[in-house]
């Protein structure tokens, strides 16, 4: 190490030793609150998110607050994660004020390559050889300067605007906010505690929140005395406390009562407490939140002289005041009790509840769905579209002619990014839209957008619910079809699903034992229910009740997976074409695939009967008109 190395090494040292024995003692700012976050729907209000967001902070100065205020055993590590941190924004500032230079000449190249070598060895200094090496050094020097000035002066700002709030836990001490100002790192006294031998007067403070014991989606009155809310709940808040929701409450407008003494006194004229039975679908797969179902139930009618009020539910966890936290999770206005419907007969027939829709759609395959579809079930159905971000000016085009006859509710869930939940949060989709369809449609069925419901004939969808309207629940064969195997096109407008003729054998839950398409934990099954019957479900099964349901074989109804069509710019990708007539149906080709026209054929039905649907012939743009030419034809 030559002379001119050691001052600089020797100040950085200092300066960052410094800094960080001030981040060490320093406590900064209370907990960051936000109000709730509200979910647009159509036509229901109301969900809605309970979350609390960081605040934004210089990313050393955030570096500090999560690494330096630690115990002593930790304390080395954040030291550690803070230089790192600090180094690798010098060297990104350094480079890109050598890229700005005239990169053409020698000595830029060698500054090139010093910076590359610098990165990995996270070590300033060191001069180059034709000793253009000190001009780095003394920018270096200059920049670290810089931004130990920024980090000091943002935690400036961040004490100043917190420390006359702070919340201390567990530590009845004052913070003695004008000292702190002035030193930047707190008041010490010389008790001997630590390594310092110093002793904080300050206290721990809260940042953020890492996990949430319950987020609210959505809640519902079923009955007179029966409502049901839909949340996610933290995996480990759960196995180390229990469940979060332990008793419910309903609160009248008016009511003389505070909402502090809501679940501390028993049943009055102007307060009852409800029983909660909680329902998990307890498939986490190590993500942080999983779906539950909370009903909560009264021994006498709530809210029965329509005045309105509030339904609470007392959210329990160690932070909770005494274990009471009343969380009001649903409103009722004044006679809104006397517009819900709570028999049949219903609106619709049927009701389709879709994915979280998260990537971009191709319009092309939406709109052959909803014409498929739409056929099938004659018109007769709604459809819960659940938009986590995927449903673009494109896509709405297509649903807003349908959005106009009432005929699709677009409920918007991008929110749901911020939990991390098995399945993508198709579960909470699932489970919320039982509840939706509960008393708009006697069915309600959930599988994806790149799957279409087959039912062979003669059999159709009215015959097969009207011998099995008693079961609670009905299961389809799941069978994959080929992308690749396909056959020749015959018509410019054929569809992609019509040139597919290749799926794999049949799933059947008698033949070869095969679980993978049976119903049951490991089923792939999809399924459809009676939404006043069924309280939880999963993708692939219900989960409450389990039973008492219909197993459909595939040779019946089925529905058809085109894995992944739907995807923007996933076309068919056929590449194997294959002559129909020179394949026999009785041998599985190349020993997997089996070849099937029958849904090729009711596709060209559908295209045909969605004439007589009048909807389609405004909704859906010029290159589908054309379907008038084929039933024609």
């Amino acid at each position: 190490m030559n002379s001119k190395e050691k001052p600089f090494l020797v100040a950085v040292l200092g300066m960052l030793i410094v800094l960080w024995m001030c981040f060490y003692y320093l406590r900064i700012g209370p907990p960051v609150t936000h109000e709730a976050q509200s979910f647009d729907e159509t036509p229901l209000s109301r969900n809605q998110f309970r979350t609390h967001l960081p605040q934004s902070r210089h990313p050393l100065a955030q570096s500090a607050l999560d690494n330096g205020l630690s115990d002593e055993d930790d304390d080395n590590l954040g030291r550690s994660e803070l230089s790192q941190n600090m180094r690798s924004q010098l060297l990104a500032r350094m480079n890109a004020r050598y890229q700005n230079k005239d990169t053409s000449n020698e000595l830029s190249k060698q500054k090139s390559d010093f910076l590359r070598d610098k990165e990995k060895q996270m070590t300033p200094g060191k001069s180059l050889p034709d000793g253009s090496g000190d001009a780095w050094n003394e920018e270096f020097q200059q920049l670290t300067e810089e931004l130990l000035g920024e980090v000091l002066e943002e935690l400036k700002k961040v004490q100043n605007a917190t420390i006359d709030r702070a919340d201390v836990i567990d530590i009845p001490v004052k913070v003695q906010s004008d000292k702190i100002a002035d030193s930047m790192c707190g008041e010490r006294n010389g008790s001997g505690t630590g390594q310092s031998g110093m002793q904080l007067k300050s206290g721990l403070r809260l940042f953020g929140q890492a996990l949430h014991s319950f987020v609210l989606f959505s809640a519902y009155r079923f009955s007179i005395d029966e409502f049901v809310v839909v949340g996610l709940v933290s995996v480990h808040l759960r196995e180390k406390y229990g469940d979060p929701v332990s008793s419910c409450a309903w609160l009248p407008n008016g009511s003389a009562y505070t909402v502090d003494l809501l679940f501390q006194s028993g049943n009055t004229s102007s307060v009852q407490k409800g029983i909660v039975k909680l329902f998990y679908v307890n498939e986490t797969l190590g993500t942080e939140y999983d779906i539950a179902v909370c009903k909560c139930t009264f021994e006498d009618p709530v809210g029965a002289n329509a005045r309105g009020g509030s339904l609470y539910l007392n959210m329990t966890s160690a932070s909770a005041k005494e274990g009471f936290e009343p969380v009001e999770v649903l409103h009722e206005l004044p006679d809104e009790l006397l517009s819900i419907q709570f028999e049949g007969p219903f609106r619709y027939d049927y009701a389709f509840c879709s994915p979280p829709i998260w990537g971009r759609l191709h319009p092309k395959h939406v709109k052959e769905w909803l014409i498929y579809h739409h056929s099938l079930w004659q018109g007769k159905v709604h459809y819960f579209m659940y938009d986590a971000g995927g449903i673009d000016s494109e896509i709405e085009s297509i649903f807003q002619p349908l959005i106009a006859q009432g005929l699709i509710t677009v409920i918007n869930i991008v929110g749901t990014q911020k939990f991390r939940t098995f399945y993508n949060s198709q579960h909470l989709a699932i489970n919320d839209c039982l509840q939706r369809a509960r008393f708009v449609a006697k069915w309600a069925f959930f599988w994806d957008l790149d799957e279409y419901f087959q039912i062979q004939p003669p059999a159709n969808i009215s015959s097969i619910l009207a011998e099995n309207e008693d079961a609670v629940w009905i299961s389809f064969g799941h069978l994959v079809w080929s992308k690749i195997y396909c056959k020749q096109e015959e018509r410019p407008d054929e569809w992609a699903v019509e040139r597919m003729a290749f799926h794999l054998e049949y799933p059947t839950c008698s033949e070869k034992g095969r679980s993978s398409t049976c119903h049951g934990s490991e089923g792939l099954r999809k399924w459809a229910a009676n939404p006043r019957a069924v309280s939880v479900g999963t993708v692939y099964r219900t989960l409450e009740p389990e039973w008492n349901g219909v197993v459909f074989n595939a040779s019946i109804a089925r529905i058809n997976h085109y894995s992944g069509l739907v995807a923007y710019n996933d076309e068919s990708n056929c590449v194997l074409i294959k002559n129909l007539n020179e394949v026999d149906e009785s041998v599985a080709l190349d020993g997997w695939w089996w070849k099937d026209i029958s849904m090729a054929e009711n596709s060209k039905k559908a295209r045909i009967s969605s004439q007589s649907l009048h909807i389609f012939n405004s909704s859906l743009s010029s290159d589908y008109l054309s379907l008038r030419n084929v039933a024609r034809s």
